[in-house]
């Protein structure tokens, strides 16, 4: 009994899954996602540059109050086999001069600039502009999440070098290796964490209607699982440390021109999950209307995902008797209808008066009810249960965002609600004559 009882929980949730990642691809190919990746990693790489050259200049000016010869010595273990004792010596022994300084900030703000532009751009088509922007918030928010993921990065490199540094120093054995276990682990969770804490700042902060932070939050760590799964496997394959020293730095360098594109290449399918998560329902709507409404057949895999999905019924599906009132005349709700299964009867005058006439019938696979979400206005007429039926209430957001996720729907209700003018104007046409 317990099996039994778990089981369909389990298809149901695997299903769920199945139907959110399928959007989510979907939604990434649709809106040409992976030209905002490399928009997005080329930016990146630019701006990183002069950021170093920044901290380059910081750290010089940072250096010059200390004796050169205690860092070098500290370094010297690091540097050495390279032949850069002489080149770290005369940067730590004269700072470098404010024109490099200069020249290296206005280019990172000027780098940055096609960074945060390339981010709102992909964040928007994700969220398809669906409210007016403050562009100067937008724009101080990117820019000091990137610049403080570059500081971080740049840092924590510089880090690590000086902490190497420091465990060749080291002659205490124990002491080496606990140092040496710590510098790992730290390599390991500090880079992983900035990466983290930036994806789920611009999931959360950039789009102007914003998610749910438990939505951004599960987006950006499956961004940064996968993201870190993919590099570890392509390091795997692409191992560097048998080479020499001149094709383990190219290699490298080329593994991170790899991983950089790949990361954001991920980070716009993330952010199409989590848009995806926010509006479900709305998505999962329009892919069961289209269904429905379609006279081309579906596949066995759509029609399994999406031809009667539970959730929306047991959501917004109700159920109304022959004759039963759906809504009345001056009501103030704002839902739209949508008919599923059976007839419903729209009337001018109140139903069951010495006027009463049967206005229009609405058939199924059509929407009714639209003009009070559209127009903000009481209902204008009565609705009843021309038959049994089966209606779904859709609340004005799902409604708006359905619309705007299915341009064909649009079209539709267009055409509906021009016929349904056409219709009113003759009853009046006939009724003035008469």
């Amino acid at each position: 009994m317990h099996n039994h009882r778990v089981q369909p929980s389990v298809s149901r949730y695997f299903k769920s899954g199945i139907q959110r990642i399928l959007f989510s691809f979907e939604q990434f190919t649709r809106h040409e996602m992976a030209n905002h990746a490399a928009a997005g990693a080329y930016a990146f790489l630019l701006s990183a540059i002069p950021a170093i050259l920044v901290i380059l200049f910081v750290s010089s000016w940072a250096v010059a109050s200390f004796n050169p010869e205690l860092i070098l010595k500290a370094l010297d273990p690091v540097i050495g086999p390279l032949g850069a004792r002489s080149a770290f010596q005369s940067f730590l022994s004269k700072p470098l001069s404010g024109f490099t300084g200069a020249f290296g900030i206005i280019n990172l703000i000027w780098a940055a600039r096609l960074f945060i532009v390339s981010i709102q751009r992909g964040i928007r088509v994700v969220y398809m502009n669906a409210a007016k922007a403050n562009r100067v918030r937008e724009n101080i928010l990117t820019f000091t999440v990137e610049l403080i993921i570059i500081i971080a990065v740049v840092l924590i490199i510089s880090a690590s070098q000086v902490a190497r540094a420091a465990m060749a120093a080291i002659q205490w054995a124990p002491a080496a290796a606990f140092l040496r276990l710590a510098v790992k682990i730290s390599l390991h969770i500090l880079p992983i964490l900035s990466l983290w804490l930036f994806v789920f700042l611009t999931y959360k902060n950039v789009p102007t209607l914003k998610p749910r932070t438990r939505n951004a939050a599960i987006s950006s760590l499956l961004c940064i699982a996968t993201s870190s799964a993919l590099g570890a496997l392509l390091s795997l394959t692409l191992n560097t440390t048998r080479y020499g020293l001149l094709y383990g730095i190219l290699g490298n360098l080329i593994i991170g021109l790899i991983k950089v594109y790949f990361f954001f290449w991920l980070y716009f399918l993330f952010a199409e999950l989590c848009y995806t998560i926010e509006y479900f329902d709305s998505l999962l709507f329009a892919r069961f209307h289209r269904i429905s409404t379609s006279d081309k057949p579906s596949g066995r895999i759509e029609k399994s995902l999406f031809q009667e999905p539970k959730r929306l019924f047991n959501r917004y599906a109700r159920h109304y008797s022959q004759g039963q009132l759906i809504f009345s005349r001056g009501d103030l709700g704002r839902s739209t209808f949508y008919l599923y299964k059976g007839r419903v009867d729209i009337h001018l005058s109140a139903p069951g008066g010495e006027n009463e006439s049967k206005h229009t019938s609405v058939e199924e696979g059509e929407l009714f009810g639209e003009m009070a979400s559209i127009l903000f206005e009481p209902r204008s007429a009565w609705a009843l249960a021309g038959t049994d039926c089966t209606v779904f209430v859709l609340p004005p957001d799902l409604f708006e965002r359905f619309l705007a996720q299915d341009t064909d729907a649009s079209m539709r209700l267009m055409r509906l609600m021009a016929n349904r003018l056409k219709t009113n104007n003759n009853i009046f046409t006939n009724t003035d004559l008469s």
